[in-house]
């Protein structure tokens, strides 16, 4: 009853926040439709709490819940030795901290990250700080992730309204009512997050571009930067060839903006190819193979000091036997049958018909097979097979599932939301403008939209996961259509349109 009493109490200021500063001003919406769209968002991010809470009841495998549990632990140290907390909370180097992220916590690390940082601690730090606020109560937090995530959109929003002023109801449902944004986009998850640096990101780039720069407009826009760096690294890098071609097309009086982006996109790639510490190529295989991996379901076990890597076919049932004392580790039960290989080459492949083993394991995946799981072509680990493997990747996370794919009733919706989609760009097409006006932010944003899709694409075997990590790109999707429709020409042809878009 507290956390429900403290969400309202803290909707009502983030409420009183929405009506007074001035970020949330704009000629083209309301300060109460804005309103409207946070309760909205906090009534979609507790619907998300409910299908994990009633629907999917595995609370270990929910991520909602996962950052959530692992970030009250670190919040509880607040009460015991704050200096741990603080520490943890700031990312300060101390070994005497590694027994709460090894024996306490379940999702701080992970083995399988090509020496990058792993961005499910912020997720953790975020929830950590937030419990200062809501005292772990979770809705308390869904309220916060709403508040975050509604400004990152109505970053975007402000950024675009001046160059589709005639297209506002278009551009209203595009930013914040498209039904996949508006229910992962408010949940517990670093997708709220990643809405919140990105939107700020881009409405902080537009503004040091066209207007006069400041220091503190500059200082905003690399602290968003880093955020969404350690939120999601992949969508930073995505998103900056787009941030370098527009600001070189803006200085140069819009001229030639295809022949800019494609230069600019050429270096970037050969840059990205000729780093000598990381293989990209190498990278999306690897990362490919383990989606590829959890898709088919089962244990995946790794003992980091023996560099030995453990697969247990889902089939088989009790198969680990999970440790109280030590959470998130556990032992193979005897006679069980498993795969092993080299935790960090690979290779080396064993299989063992029954297990004799009794070392301790980390559980990197415990789960059952994924009922929406596909088939992707599968890299080889160069840089050709990325290319020759994306135009289907781009396909399969732009328009699937199909209606004919859905097997529950989230799948339906985002089915449903696919056929709208593709009906919209139809429209687009067929009415679409002879002279674009800003054709450069069409480019802007299709650039973002297809890195996004092909990476995703590329590495995710599941669509249900594809339709959740999507959703920053498609605000994008349709922006950048937008700019393409010419809509007096759209209103001429069906006349009874005007009732709704006029």
């Amino acid at each position: 009853m507290i956390g429900i009493i403290l969400a309202i109490a803290y909707t009502a200021l983030f409420i009183f926040i929405i009506l007074k500063i001035n970020f949330f001003k704009s000629e083209l919406l309301s300060r109460k439709f804005i309103v409207l769209i946070f309760i909205l968002k906090i009534i979609a991010g507790t619907a998300l709490w409910f299908v994990y809470t009633r629907l999917y009841t595995d609370r270990l495998s929910a991520d909602i819940f996962k950052y959530f549990d692992d970030g009250k632990i670190m919040y509880n140290t607040l009460f015991s030795k704050p200096l741990d907390y603080f520490k943890m909370l700031l990312g300060i180097p101390d070994s005497s901290l590694q027994h709460y992220y090894d024996d306490d916590m379940r999702n701080w690390t992970r083995s399988f990250n090509h020496n990058l940082y792993n961005e499910n601690r912020t997720l953790i730090r975020f929830n950590a700080l937030v419990d200062i606020f809501s005292f772990g109560n979770y809705h308390v937090h869904t309220v916060f992730i709403c508040f975050l995530s509604l400004m990152g959109l109505m970053g975007i929003f402000k950024t675009f309204s001046s160059f589709l002023t005639n297209k506002k109801k278009e551009l209203l449902l595009a930013v914040f009512l498209l039904p996949s944004v508006l229910f992962w986009g408010s949940g517990v998850l670093k997708e709220g997050l990643i809405l919140f640096s990105l939107g700020m990101c881009i409405y902080h780039f537009h503004k040091l571009l066209n207007e006069k720069i400041s220091i503190k407009r500059l200082v905003l826009l690399f602290l968003f930067l880093f955020l969404l760096a350690i939120t999601k690294i992949y969508i930073l890098l995505i998103i900056l060839p787009a941030f370098i071609a527009y600001a070189w097309i803006l200085k140069t009086q819009n001229k030639l903006p295809e022949i800019k982006y494609l230069i600019v996109f050429v270096v970037y790639f050969f840059l990205g190819l000729v780093i000598p510490k990381y293989n990209f190529s190498f990278m999306l295989m690897d990362q490919q193979r383990q989606a590829i991996n959890i898709a088919k379901g089962g244990s995946y076990l790794a003992n980091i000091n023996a560099d030995k890597f453990i697969y247990i076919d889902p089939k088989i049932e009790n198969r680990i036997i999970r440790l109280k004392e030590k959470p998130g580790y556990c032992k193979i039960a005897l006679s069980v049958s498993y795969v092993s290989w080299n935790l960090k080459t690979s290779r080396d492949s064993v299989y063992v018909k029954n297990s004799t083993d009794t070392c301790t394991y980390w559980v990197y995946y415990d789960q059952s097979a994924a009922g929406s799981s596909i088939n992707i072509p599968h890299l080889d680990g160069t840089f050709f097979s990325l290319v020759k493997n994306s135009p289907l990747a781009f396909l399969n996370v732009a328009f699937r599932p199909s209606i004919f794919e859905a097997k529950n009733p989230l799948m339906l919706i985002s089915a449903i939301e696919n056929l709208f989609i593709v009906f919209f760009i139809c429209i687009c097409i067929f009415f679409y403008s002879k002279k674009i006006a800003n054709r450069h932010l069409f480019y802007f944003c299709l650039c973002i939209v297809i890195l996004l899709f092909v990476l995703i694409g590329i590495t995710t075997p599941i669509l249900g996961a594809a339709v959740r990590y999507k959703i920053p790109g498609l605000p994008f999707l349709l922006i950048g259509f937008l700019f393409l429709l010419d809509k007096e020409k759209l209103l001429q042809k069906i006349p009874f349109l005007k009732k709704y878009i006029g």
